[in-house]
């Protein structure tokens, strides 16, 4: 749920915004002009290493202003032909509102803001919808607007920044490293809109697998023959029915699920690679196991 905003409280949270941010940072303003206050946090998140790229309308940038944020030397500095939101985006925040990076407008102006968060439920809840459909947006602006000063990583590496990450593009990431570990079982992002998930079509014979922070595993029968299966393993059910495992199915028309048992010391300071390899094995016998009633 997104907290309002009126002037006061965007003026508390973009500057704080910027101070908290961790290692990139994503401004979207047709007009800038900054006050001191706000051009000091710049300066601070580029002293930390923050990776910033700012989006402003093209030929509404003035002079004074440009030179100023020349000398961020981890800033990419794009303009966009009619772009006229405005959004702070962070790690953990998301800022969408009427306000300008303007001085004037922190001291004049009636504004308005939403805020929204991913990571941060102690403040509001998750609004991970909202943050990944302007996501979408934020990379669509940035697509179409020309690159006018690179960051220093940027020359070095190239453009890249994690947070405009789509979900669907996470998950392909995610893909080749889990296909590293299981090898012909190959996973690809299987999903629509903002819900994609790792999944393997077919582990099994009409058993598909997905990988999230958990495994799910879901039969492809009819529901009849589902029906059936769930009634036999229903006689032999236990939660901890696999060592270092946590295995649910409650309904034949829900997904079986398998979960790390945290407690167990095979997850004890285990690396993604051996993370991987112990889901890979507890998929392997719950499929075993499963095979018996099919």
């Amino acid at each position: 749920m997104a907290k309002f905003l009126n002037t006061d409280s965007l003026n508390e949270w973009i500057p704080r915004l910027i101070q908290e941010t961790e290692r990139e940072l994503v401004i979207i303003v047709p007009y800038i002009k900054t006050s001191d206050r706000i051009f000091k946090h710049l300066q601070e998140a580029n002293a930390r290493g923050v990776e910033t790229t700012l989006v402003y309308r093209e030929n509404k940038l003035p002079k004074p202003e440009k030179d100023k944020l020349a000398a961020l030397d981890n800033l990419n500095l794009f303009h966009h032909p009619n772009v006229h939101a405005k959004c702070y985006y962070n790690e953990k925040y998301l800022i969408i509102g009427s306000m300008n990076l303007y001085e004037y407008s922190e001291k004049n102006n009636r504004e308005m803001g939403v805020l929204l968060a991913m990571n941060a439920p102690s403040i509001i809840s998750d609004d991970h919808i909202a943050i990944e459909d302007a996501k979408n947006e934020i990379n669509t602006i940035i697509t179409a607007s020309t690159f006018e000063k690179y960051s220093r990583e940027t020359k070095a590496e190239g453009f890249e920044m994690e947070i405009i990450k789509t979900q669907k593009e996470k998950v392909e990431l995610e893909c080749k490293e889990i296909n590293k570990v299981f090898l012909h079982k190959k996973f690809e992002p299987v999903g629509e809109n903002n819900f994609w998930a790792a999944t393997c079509k077919n582990y099994f014979d009409r058993i598909d697998v997905a990988l999230e922070h958990r495994a799910v595993l879901n039969f492809q029968f009819d529901e009849e023959r589902i029906e059936s299966i769930f009634k036999k393993v229903a006689s032999y059910y236990h939660e901890y029915r696999f060592d270092g495992y946590k295995f649910y199915w409650s309904h034949y028309k829900s997904s079986i699920t398998l979960y790390r048992d945290k407690k167990h010391r095979m997850w004890q300071d285990v690396n993604r690679t051996q993370e991987l390899e112990n889901f890979r094995n507890g998929i392997d016998q719950l499929i075993s196991f499963l095979r018996q009633f099919i």
